[in-house]
């Protein structure tokens, strides 16, 4: 097989949360002279202010998920007006205290703090075009690119796929039976083609099956993946030049910058004392 490089990302997951946290009305009124500055509130509910900075916050985060629509920031404030009542509604049920909410808060704390230190971390990296270029010239200029055409039957038990291979053996055509019994979309909008395509676009058990086969060849047996089992019979294969450095220079930056993330990450835990309750290691 051909050697790949597959740009990666750390694989580290936070939480975008929709709402603000919760605290419970000691810590509230502790900074409610914090926001009290008039030029720091946008609104009041029941006493407790609703921040600038809390609008602001919450008017970029809309704005992420929404480039191509302006933000209102009198919807905005409207929402936080909403959330505040609600918030307060949680407080006099004392749902702050339960054990599913506390869990929750501390979450959210530790998710929004881990992205903060995420944020201020990647600041401070530099990563120049000449790393960049180092590390295209390294594993990307000269690595041999493959693309495949294949097309497949995905089936949720491995006796029917069975039973589909037997069909084809007898001359049933594959894009009818695709039609009939794939659960993919690709079954009933292609008759199982799915084109043109990079084996890192596959999950590791498709792309290493379609790669051993030969053009026009149908793998002898159904392939197991975690969406089901697969037939699977490639149609064509192509050889592709690697991509141009300027149009992945930023996706290699990327990258870089997240593997000095890792390795900050781990000098992190080589100094922290950790004790895992739950798998006992230390």
């Amino acid at each position: 097989m051909r050697k790949t490089y597959i740009l990666s990302a750390i694989v580290m997951t936070f939480i975008v949360l929709d709402g603000c946290a919760a605290t419970d009305g000691k810590a509230a009124s502790e900074k409610g002279s914090e926001m009290a500055s008039a030029e720091n509130v946008v609104a009041t509910v029941n006493g407790k202010p609703i921040s600038k900075n809390a609008l602001n916050n919450l008017v970029s985060e809309v704005g992420k998920q929404n480039p191509d629509q302006s933000v209102s920031e009198g919807k905005v404030v409207e929402s936080l007006i909403s959330r505040e009542l609600l918030r307060q509604d949680a407080e006099k049920q004392n749902l702050q205290k339960t054990p599913a909410v506390i869990g929750h808060l501390e979450n959210v704390t530790r998710d929004v703090l881990a992205q903060a230190a995420i944020d201020s971390f990647r600041k401070g990296i530099v990563i120049t075009d000449a790393d960049c270029r180092k590390e295209y010239d390294a594993k990307i200029a000269g690595a041999e690119l493959t693309e495949f055409k294949a097309k497949h039957i995905l089936v949720e038990d491995e006796a029917e796929a069975y039973q589909i291979l037997a069909s084809l053996k007898k001359g049933a055509k594959f894009a009818d039976l695709a039609k009939k019994y794939s659960k993919d979309p690709s079954g009933q909008k292609n008759g199982g083609d799915l084109g043109w395509f990079n084996p890192a676009q596959m999950v590791p058990e498709f792309s290493s099956a379609v790669a051993s086969l030969k053009n026009g060849e149908t793998a002898p047996a159904p392939i197991k993946t975690k969406f089901g089992w697969h037939v699977i019979q490639r149609e064509d294969a192509r050889k592709q030049p690697p991509p141009k450095f300027e149009d992945i220079k930023e996706q290699i930056r990327n990258v870089l910058i997240s593997q000095k993330l890792q390795k900050h990450i781990e000098e992190l835990k080589q100094s922290a004392k950790i004790v895992d309750l739950v798998s006992g290691k230390n």
